[in-house]
């Protein structure tokens, strides 16, 4: 099938059984790929009756119908599964080569069920499927993981955990050549089969409808995102430290405060330790950069704009090279930078308020401290001591301490480091996202700073102005899953017509710019309806109290999210009854949603 392998691989540890199923053709038509076509294959999967721990919790890598193309900006695949974070819906995006390779070797994704005995890794190649032992495996970081495998076996793209996800640590990611499917804690759940890592290599082309009208237009808008995005290809995301402190958006001392020197953190002072650049697969930007390290002989992946907040301004370490260290530590445990930043600053700050004791933590927890961050971080990711308590995650360390109250996550997922009262549409975004806290949901942030799509209904407006960003979520929710199902990459400014016409140039498909909502929709609302298998609960669609309070000595100080207007627009706009969190029949019709 043009565009699509039309091949799912599924691997059943239990029974050390692998086969390769045929996705419905319907769920491609309304689905197409990535989380989307992850949500549609998963719900059959979602029942409150097991641990997203047990064996029978399900693990899904998937890909889209552009990935492996010539597409630009379309490197990248989707882990979903279910949150040990949130007990809900989880989905993590990776950029790299390692979707590109699964559909070289002919699959759209890899399902896995089950629990080894052992420790395993799942090699495939075009001609087989085999269940490796991965005895010798475990216990390494993720960087030798991936060196050992090409060594047994050759070239390959590997997607592996590394201790922390061995650990069960709730916020484990998956790694890939430095890059992280980091977010709501799949690793942990790879981690609880026994499953080391995939290594996949293939070499088979990707068939397309059209080809010569795909290659040449793929061309065509290579050249003009490399050309319009010359800041983010210099800079990298590093670009937004300096302009995020301008509009109060880089989170200080764990959300408290709002003045920072940046000046040694920003894309400036990583010109100091810049190497090289890093670009995914089929990308014309290369927003990556390469770094060196003393600790390390070799270039490593650098810290993107989250992880420079997370151990910077949030924890107030004002030295990039400190934070780089930190960031590749991560990487080689396989854990995710947003929520090791997020629960360090919050143990940290109950220590200054005198709700976590010294004794109690066994460290002398300070701001600015990366030796001591270092340290929590090899402690959580091998769950020693104080780390231990941390390694479940803050709500269940924000509960032994009682203070659940001054922790700042949405669902179990740590926020961000968006501040919801700089951009008042975030409150939003990280209010009803199904995964928890996720910016990238609905990054209303990016369209206050003028990245429109006016065919789509989302226009800029103003950033403290809560009057109609209920609305405007929903619109920026559905484009991004549709992005998520096509699978590119949400940094380019693309043009509408043209992503359009790729994916009907490589599925033969004749859809239009009118179909992208709708798409998108479909997912959002699929995934609302897993989450209520799951048990979900309306009231968690909401924001932590301190979150909802004035920033102090800010420019922002008179912005106040208001979280319950904005929940009443976007309910509306969706059709969900606001006090169920049930979508309307009408709303699942609309959908053709209503049959399953």
């Amino acid at each position: 099938m043009n565009g699509h392998c039309d091949r799912i691989l599924v691997a059943d540890l239990t029974k050390k059984m692998t086969q390769v199923v045929k996705p419905r053709r319907s769920f491609l038509d309304q689905f197409l790929g990535g989380s989307g076509l992850a949500a549609r294959i998963l719900y059959d999967f979602s029942t409150t009756s097991s641990d997203p721990l047990s064996p029978s919790s399900p693990l899904l890598f998937m890909t889209g119908p552009l990935t492996g193309t010539s597409a630009p900006c379309s490197g990248r695949h989707v882990v979903c599964g279910r949150s040990p974070l949130t007990g809900l819906w989880g989905e993590s995006h990776v950029g790299g080569r390692f979707g590109a390779e699964l559909k070289f070797a002919g699959l759209d994704g890899v399902l896995v069920i089950g629990q080894s005995e052992n420790p395993c890794y799942l090699h495939i190649t075009e001609q087989q499927i085999e269940i490796r032992s991965a005895e010798s495996l475990w216990g390494m970081t993720t960087s030798e993981t991936q060196q050992s495998i090409r060594e047994e076996v050759g070239r390959c793209e590997v997607a592996t955990i590394g201790p922390a996800g061995e650990n069960l640590v709730h916020f484990a990611g998956i790694n890939h050549d430095g890059r992280v499917a980091a977010r709501c804690g799949l690793g942990a759940v790879m981690g609880s089969k026994n499953l080391k890592a995939l290594a996949v290599q293939g070499s088979q082309p990707i068939l397309l409808a059209y080809p010569h009208k795909f290659k040449e237009l793929a061309r065509k808008v290579g050249k003009s995102l490399r050309r319009n995005h010359e800041m983010l290809s210099k800079q990298g995301t590093a670009m937004y430290v300096t302009r995020g402190m301008l509009h109060n958006d880089m989170p200080i001392r764990y959300f408290q405060d709002a003045e920072f020197d940046v000046d040694r953190i920003n894309a400036d002072a990583m010109k100091d330790i810049l190497v090289g650049r890093n670009a995914c697969y089929s990308c014309p930007i290369g927003c990556g950069r390469k770094v060196e390290l003393a600790v390390s002989e070799d270039a490593v992946m650098g810290p993107e704009f989250q992880t420079i907040a997370a151990f910077g301004t949030n924890l107030l370490i004002d030295n990039l090279p400190d934070i780089a260290r930190l960031n590749h530590l991560c990487n080689e445990m396989g854990i995710d930078t947003i929520s090791t930043g997020g629960v360090i600053g919050f143990a940290i700050s109950m220590t200054k308020c005198g709700r976590l004791s010294s004794k109690a933590s066994g460290h002398n927890l300070q701001w600015g401290d990366s030796q001591l961050v270092y340290d929590l971080i090899v402690e959580i990711s091998h769950r020693r001591g104080f780390g231990d308590s941390l390694a479940n995650g803050i709500v269940q360390f924000a509960q032994k301490i009682d203070s659940l109250d001054q922790a700042l996550h949405v669902k179990g997922l740590d926020i961000p480091y968006h501040d919801p009262r700089a951009f008042v549409g975030m409150a939003t975004t990280y209010a009803i996202a199904a995964r928890g806290a996720a910016h990238t949901e609905s990054d209303v942030f990016a369209v206050a700073m003028d990245v429109e799509y006016p065919e789509l209904g989302i226009n800029s407006g103003d950033r403290l102005d809560n009057t109609g960003k209920g609305e405007l979520v929903a619109r920026v929710q559905d484009f991004r899953a549709f992005c998520d199902s096509v699978i590119v990459c949400h940094f380019p400014i693309f043009p509408l017509a043209d992503l359009i016409d790729l994916l009907n140039f490589a599925i033969g498909s004749n859809y239009s710019i009118q179909d992208i909502p709708h798409i998108g929709a479909r997912g959002v609302t699929l995934k609302r309806l897993i989450n209520l298998r799951l048990g979900f609960k309306p009231k968690q669609d909401t924001l932590p109290k301190p979150l909802l309070q004035p920033l102090k000595d800010s420019i922002i100080e008179e912005s106040v999210p208001d979280l319950e207007s904005q929940l009443d627009e976007y309910y509306r706009y969706r059709k969900w009854d606001r006090a169920s969190g049930i979508p309307s029949l009408k709303a699942l019709k609309n959908l053709q949603l209503d049959g399953i």
